[in-house]
C-alpha cells in the first residue's frame, strides 16, 4: 500500500502541471512556451496516470452505492 506522501505529491504534480499548461496556452508564439506548454502537458499524463495506479481496487469488490445502484436496475438515487 502506497503511503500519504506519494499520494499527495502525484496530487501536487498533477496540480503544478495543470496550472503550467494553462498559463503557457495563452502564448502559444512564443517558442519557449509552447515547448513547456507541450512537456507540462506530458507530465499531467504521467502525474495522473501515476495518481490512478496508487488507488488501485480489488478485482470483484465494488463499493455499497455501485451494488445499491445495480440491484436498482441503474437508476440514480
Amino acid at each position: 500500500m502506497p503511503n500519504d506522501n506519494s499520494k499527495e505529491f502525484a496530487k501536487t504534480g498533477m496540480i503544478v502541471s495543470m496550472m503550467v499548461a494553462t498559463a503557457t496556452a495563452f502564448f502559444q508564439d512564443n517558442n519557449k512556451a509552447k515547448y513547456l506548454h507541450f512537456a507540462s502537458g506530458l507530465a499531467l499524463l504521467g502525474f495522473s496516470y501515476w495518481h490512478h495506479s496508487l488507488y488501485k481496487k480489488e478485482p470483484g469488490k465494488l463499493k455499497r452505492e455501485t451494488r445499491r445502484q445495480i440491484r436498482r436496475g441503474g437508476e440514480a438515487a
